[in-house]
Parts: C-alpha cells; structure tokens; sequence
C-alpha cells in the first residue's frame, strides 16, 4: 500500500505541475505580449495603412503628403533589416515639414519589406529580390521616376533597384548602408540567430546599431520590439542576404545622383562605406551624421534636413 501511495503521488503532482506551468508559460507570454505592445506604443506608429500586392505577397504601405497644388513627386522611404515601416516614421515627418516650409512638397511612402512587418511570414532569398519589390512598389505608386531613400539593408536594396532600373529613379539617399558586406561576418551572425534564438543577439545588435544602448528611451524600446518579433528563420534570412550583395565594381554605373549620408560613430556601416559610394558614383555627395548605424531614428530631424536638401537640390518640377 506504502508502494503505492508513493506510485500515485508522482503523477498526481506531475498533473498539477503540469497545468500550473501551462498556466505560468500563458501568463508570461501575455506579458511578453503586453510589454512589447506597451514599448512598441511609445515609437510613433504611422495611424493609416494601405494594402498593397507586391507579386506573390502582401504588405502594408503608409503615406504622408505635405500641402501643395503642385502635382508632387514621390519619395519611397525602404526600411532597415528586422524594424518595419513605422522606423521611418519621425524622419519623414521631418522632411514633410521641411519641404513645406520651403514651399514645396512631396508624396512620402514606406513598406514593409518581405520578411518583416506586415510581410514578416515571407521567405527573403535575395536584394536583388528585393529590389525588384522596391521597383514594383514605385511603378505603384506614381508613373514617373521616384526619389529612393534606403538605410542600412534599405541601403542595399535601393543600390540594387537603380542599378537594375536606373529610368524608375530621380534620385538616391543611402544612409547607413554600403556597397558590399563581408559574407563571412554576415553568415556567421546568422547562423548565431538560427542555432540560438534572435533574443541571445539583442545585446550585440544594439551595440552595432545605437550610440547608447543601454538607454531607456522610446528607440531602444522599438528596437527591442521589433528583434522580439524576429523569428530565427527571417533573422538568418536577412543576414545572409546582405552577405551576397556587393555592387562595388557597378556603382560607376548608379546613374540617378547619390547622397550618402555617414554616421560618425557607425560601427556597422563606417563612414568610408559611404565616402566609398559617393565617391564612385557619377554624381555623388557625402555628408556626415552626429549618430550611430541608424542614424534616421536617432537623428531623425538632422537626417530629415539632409533628405529635404538633397530633394530641393535635384528637384524636377512635374509635368
């Protein structure tokens, strides 16, 4: 009898042990849930989005346009690797505003790329594939040629879009991003995310991305928010594609004009990375950024300034 009271007593206790840690295991996904949506709540959200069908998938699209008669010219905004649409968020209202204090105005867009956002469940195999998206969306949005600002990945695919389509371009802002990346670096940071999960990478990609990583503040917040969303899978997928690209020997051949905007204290993406393309670029220009590898979201009224600028300069009125 002693035998088996002892024999029951196990599995009674296992059987409560099992629902209260089904229980614990709901509560703390909850509140995984609940803090990312709290943090994400604090980084500016686009309020309006638009649905749109980019080949085999769809993403979402939001828009900002400053106030003006004129038929405006479109600027698509392309995010950086693993954040989403609403990054771009400050830095295009901050253009917005320059552009119409200057008299002038602009339709500005953005998309989540596939593999992240509202696209996060597809596979990326490519920039080049994501280029040919970037090109899709900007025959969407407008007919004519359209300004193209890229950071970081957004970078790479805005190189490899006006370099396979120069004619769909008017012009080119790179900020935070580079011609080629070491494939070896890359393919190791993403089989890293794959084997161990994309939270044991946090730590290191802030300190590759922002100035202070450390800081509790709303950048850090949507960061974090962002990489918990990140599955291994996409983690890896993006990392490897930024391994293959290298357009270095072709940027003689990036015709539409090119400002490449350096962050000073870019450890991911140097400064020379930028000097580099505008240097190789038929028509390029270089300016410097007080920030970190992303730079939009740290500095997004100095890089605003800079794009509004650069669109003031190159500017073609519409027919």
């Amino acid at each position: 009898m002693t035998e088996c009271r002892r024999g029951r007593r196990p599995v009674a206790y296992s059987r409560r042990r099992a629902a209260t840690e089904h229980i614990v295991n709901r509560l703390t996904t909850a509140a995984v849930h609940c803090y990312i949506s709290l943090v994400t709540s604090s980084w500016p959200r686009f309020p309006h989005s638009t649905a749109l069908w980019i080949a085999d998938h769809r993403t979402l699209l939001s828009q900002l346009s400053s106030d003006s008669t004129e038929r405006a010219p479109t600027v698509v905004f392309v995010h950086s690797a693993l954040l989403d649409r609403h990054a771009w968020y400050p830095a295009m209202h901050s253009v917005a505003d320059r552009l119409s204090a200057a008299g002038r105005s602009a339709t500005l867009a953005t998309y989540d790329l596939r593999g992240h956002g509202a696209a996060a469940a597809e596979p990326i195999v490519s920039i080049d594939q994501l280029a040919e998206d970037l090109v899709t969306v900007c025959r969407a949005l407008d007919a004519r040629p359209v300004h193209v600002v890229g950071l970081s990945l957004g970078g790479a695919v805005a190189q490899a879009a006006a370099l396979t389509s120069p004619a769909a371009f008017s012009s080119v802002v790179l900020a935070g991003t580079s011609a080629r990346f070491p494939r070896a670096v890359m393919d190791e940071r993403a089989a890293r995310g794959r084997e161990g999960g994309v939270a044991s990478q946090v730590a290191d990609t802030l300190d590759r991305w922002v100035s202070d990583p450390g800081a509790d503040d709303k950048v850090n917040g949507y960061l974090r928010a962002s990489l918990a969303r990140t599955s291994p899978a996409r983690w890896a997928e993006a990392w490897e594609a930024l391994g293959r690209f290298d357009v270095v020997d072709r940027l003689p051949g990036l015709r539409p004009p090119v400002l490449a905007l350096a962050g000073d204290r870019d450890v991911a993406s140097p400064p020379e990375a930028l000097e580099l393309i505008a240097t190789s670029v038929p028509a390029g220009t270089v300016e410097h950024i007080d920030a970190a590898h992303l730079s939009a979201l740290e500095r997004p009224a100095d890089v605003g300034d800079a794009i509004a600028r650069h669109l003031l300069r190159t500017w073609v009125t519409p027919s």
